[in-house]
């Protein structure tokens, strides 16, 4: 995977420097059309969640770059009673393993991640800024860093353009451009648009985690995407990056000594087309060092086409961007655990990644999953009477209705039980809305009509939500696989390569 990352589909009506014009996430009963954006300022009203069977219709379109009008969804129950579910139970200590799906408690970010708490380094952190640009993009880079005097932000283009593909070698020189006086330095790519108070946010975070190297971004159909999704069902503010994927390098934020262990590790004159997410992945990985992610993301992914080949992958855009939610980033807040099951929705097909007791994750898909915890045919019922109503026009959309309600079904069985403080519906929503984007993002026959009925399908995934806590609620989170059921998995780096196709169901 390349350093561009995979996003929400649709224009995010933000400007550089971090301020933006238009918010929102379209109400599960308006359908925003290609390009469009939910009501200025904000979120449209939560609205409630359909009961099985009584998805609500497509409802107003918008026009081409217009607004979505808000609508509701037929059922009394809110979405806040499904975003706020989370553990509210005591912080583990530093160094200690919390359990699988639990989270610390709000305000103990530092002592969860397994850093020092803030004050030291921390209280006298100095942050530096590089944008790593393409010489087409010099403007565009231009205009980022000048949001970002206050660090001095350098624009750093590839110091070899005629030796080829560069991004890693591009990479290291924006990394080499740490301020001398620096204790954390910060590279962005010339293709995000921060959301607002980027730079506040990035200084507070810095003093609540001054050791923890933070990724500010995930791609909407990435397993970070899915985690980002899984730790806001918990109402956390943070969740570590899954061991095996690259690390998400669109924005991220380095402790001065991870800087200067990777200027060591990568040589000035570096060549080749290695990308420079995994050459971080590794460095990084190797030094034991864990990045967090916040949830939601600080920076999208802007649209436009992409420099090193990318496009194959569709629209890439944040799997939760800040400034989509009315619910703002709180560097202070809870750390989600390292999930141990993550629920990807890849080419409109469900697959569990299953990341514990493995060297590397593994992957499954979601009826082998079903049917190796011993839940093969529950929720089918319901999901057949969900994906009914909402009258698909073919056997194939048809699929994707039934991949995108059990992918939400079992987010809901993974997700630990009780209400953590701040957890709120649009959030949940927003993240529901990128896994039916981020999902269907690189099929174009599925995206389409994807981002045509993008509101009834998240209804549709509310009400699989809705389900899973049910079934979870009443039969509990499913036991992990056998180690040796685990180890016979195919790797689940497999999913890029060859990724399951909802013609082979």
């Amino acid at each position: 995977m390349t350093t561009e990352s995979v996003g929400r589909a649709g224009g995010t009506g933000s400007t550089r420097g971090g301020v933006r014009s238009t918010g929102g996430v379209a109400s599960a009963g308006s359908t925003p059309s290609a390009g469009g954006v939910a009501s200025a300022g904000g979120v449209a009203s939560a609205g409630s969640i359909p009961s099985a069977g009584s998805i609500g219709s497509a409802g107003s379109i918008g026009s081409a770059g217009g607004v979505a009008s808000t609508g509701s969804i037929s059922s009394a129950e809110s979405i806040s009673s499904i975003g706020s579910i989370g553990s509210a139970g005591s912080a583990p200590s530093a160094g200690s393993n919390p359990s699988a799906g639990s989270i610390s408690s709000a305000g103990s970010a530092a002592s969860c991640a397994g850093v020092a708490p803030a004050g030291g380094l921390g209280s006298a952190a100095v942050v530096s800024a590089a944008v790593m640009a393409h010489p087409r993009r010099a403007a565009q880079a231009a205009e980022l860093a000048d949001g970002l005097a206050g660090w001095g932000a350098r624009v750093v283009t590839d110091p070899v353009p005629g030796a080829g593909p560069g991004a890693l070698r591009t990479a290291r020189a924006a990394w080499a451009a740490v301020a001398p006086d620096a204790t954390h330095h910060v590279v962005l790519q010339d293709d995000v648009v921060p959301c607002r108070d980027f730079a506040a946010r990035v200084t507070d975070a810095v003093r609540e985690l001054p050791d923890a190297p933070l990724a500010l971004y995930a791609n909407w159909n990435s397993w970070n995407g899915a985690a980002t999704r899984a730790a806001a069902l918990q109402g956390a503010a943070w969740v570590p990056a899954v061991p095996g994927e690259w690390t998400p390098s669109l924005a991220l934020v380095l402790p001065r000594a991870d800087v200067d262990a990777l200027l060591a590790a990568v040589p000035a004159e570096v060549t080749g087309p290695e990308p420079d997410d995994t050459v971080l992945a590794r460095e990084l990985g190797r030094r034991g060092r864990r990045v967090l992610i916040p949830v939601p993301h600080w920076v999208e992914h802007a649209d436009g086409a992409s420099l090193v080949g990318n496009d194959v992958y569709g629209p890439r855009h944040s799997a939760c961007f800040a400034d989509d939610t009315a619910e703002g980033p709180d560097p202070a807040g809870p750390v989600a655990a390292a999930p141990d099951v993550l629920v990807h929705l890849f080419k409109g097909r469900v697959q569990l990644v299953l990341a514990a007791d493995t060297p590397a994750p593994r992957r499954v898909s979601r009826e082998g999953y079903l049917r190796a915890t011993g839940q093969e045919g529950r929720g089918r019922g319901r999901s057949a009477r969900a994906v009914a109503a909402l009258r698909p026009p073919s056997g194939l959309l048809g699929a994707l209705c039934e991949e995108i309600w059990y992918a939400a079904y079992l987010m809901a069985l993974h997700t630990p039980p009780g209400r953590a403080p701040g957890a709120g519906g649009d959030r949940v929503r927003l993240c529901l809305r990128s896994l039916v984007l981020g999902g269907t993002a690189d099929r174009a026959d599925l995206r389409l009509w994807a981002r045509h009925r993008v509101g009834p399908l998240v209804a549709l995934a509310e009400d699989g939500l809705r389900a899973g806590f049910d079934d979870r609620e009443a039969y509990g989170r499913p036991a992990p696989l056998p180690p040796e059921r685990l180890a016979a998995l195919p790797d689940a780096t497999l999913i890029w390569s060859r990724p399951l196709m909802l013609e082979e169901r």
